[in-house]
């Protein structure tokens, strides 16, 4: 009721015959491309609408009482699980976002040019909307159980200012529609188009990416190798290269489960990305094989970082049907030399890695103490 005689008071009158209509076309429209193109949205696939922005404008543009119904007449995503999950996120999340927006311009008519007070509506609105929707989902992927460590990734700066900027959208559409309605129906295609791009260069990000830790995978590694190999021999910088590998995980599959395994690979992966800096490349290039390219690091410095890594690991608690699992990890750590290629460098960490399994595993070697190379089929691994 309150948001009611707020957005009344306002003396705004959009006529609905034009928005309403083009909100759920537009909407309807959008989000069955999306499923046809396979874009998805990285980290919140599970739950998170790809169609925001249209929602943002609902919240902006139509009264309170049409916004359940563009909850629940725009189907559902495909890649949501429960139709009336998303349906309850679309409608917590635009009234929200419309509360907040009408309480700050409350009395401040929407007409000629918008006042301070007005834009900061619409910014707080924006955060609002981008805040609850991250919160439901989540909340969501917690209850779920599912990928639990990318409910941290999903909070990382670069994913919410792309979700921002996809909201503000939106909002653009939402203002040109105040200005007049019938702009609408020409601002809705460049719109589209704009968010399309959004999800376009997201979508060749996520082929990059692990889709079991959000880690690099083989493709993004390499495309990181390439820039910072580049980078080191032009400003003949140092760099160090880590490989890790979960010890027994295959006994670990065997006697708790796969489902127990991929949590534990999750767990490395997250301590993995804890403990390295944004600039370093993390990548998970096999089951439970990781990759560490620490840039501007010497050896000592890497070693530092890998018996970080293999220590806080060793610290952790999985909970089990059986009782609690530890895990440790194996690593071995190599510094680049001049001229040298990715390929001879990995071969190094590689075998100083296989060397700390042959001596007993949960420890890191570094390869220029080795003068020994140890192969996979040399020793007996898991």
């Amino acid at each position: 009721m309150l948001v009611t005689n707020l957005f009344i008071s306002s003396q705004r009158a959009l006529p609905l015959v034009i928005t309403f209509p083009v909100i759920i076309a537009g909407a309807t429209l959008s989000g069955r491309r999306t499923s046809s193109l396979g874009i998805t949205r990285s980290e919140r696939q599970i739950v998170l609408s790809p169609i925001g922005h249209f929602f943002f404008a609902s919240a902006i543009l139509l009264p309170p009482f049409a916004l359940p119904i563009v909850a629940f007449v725009i189907p559902a995503e495909r890649t949501s699980p429960s139709g009336w999950l998303i349906r309850f996120q679309r409608l917590l999340t635009m009234n929200t976002s419309s509360l907040v927006f009408w309480l700050v311009v409350h009395s401040h008519p929407l007409n000629g040019g918008l006042t301070d007070r007005q834009v900061l509506a619409f910014v707080l609105a924006i955060t609002t909307h981008l805040l609850v929707d991250s919160l439901i989902v989540s909340v969501v992927m917690i209850l779920a159980s599912q990928k639990p460590v990318l409910v941290t990734a999903h909070w990382n700066l670069k994913s919410l200012l792309r979700e921002f900027a996809e909201i503000s959208i939106g909002c653009i559409g939402a203002i040109f529609a105040i200005i007049n309605p019938l702009l609408l129906l020409i601002v809705i295609g460049p719109c589209c188009l704009a968010v399309d791009h959004l999800r376009v260069n997201q979508s060749a990000q996520l082929g990059k990416r692990d889709t079991r830790t959000g880690l690099l995978n083989s493709f993004g590694l390499q495309e990181f190798v390439d820039h910072e190999f580049e980078r080191a021999k032009r400003h003949s910088a140092e760099m160090c290269l880590v490989v890790l590998d979960l010890d027994f995980l295959r006994d670990v599959n065997n006697n708790y489960g796969h489902q127990i395994g991929d949590l534990a690979i999750n767990s490395v992966a997250k301590q993995i990305s804890a403990l390295t800096r944004a600039i370093d490349g993390t990548a998970r290039v096999g089951g439970e094989e990781f990759v560490v390219v620490l840039s501007d690091t010497n050896l000592e410095g890497a070693s530092i970082v890998a018996d970080r890594i293999r220590s806080e690991i060793e610290e952790l608690k999985l909970a089990t049907n059986s009782g609690i699992l530890r895990i440790t990890i194996s690593a071995g750590v190599a510094l680049r030399h001049d001229n040298e290629t990715y390929s001879d460098l990995f071969d190094r960490a590689d075998a100083a890695l296989y060397a700390s399994k042959r001596l007993g595993r949960n420890r890191v070697s570094l390869a220029d103490e080795f003068v020994e190379t140890f192969h996979a089929n040399q020793i007996n691994t898991n």
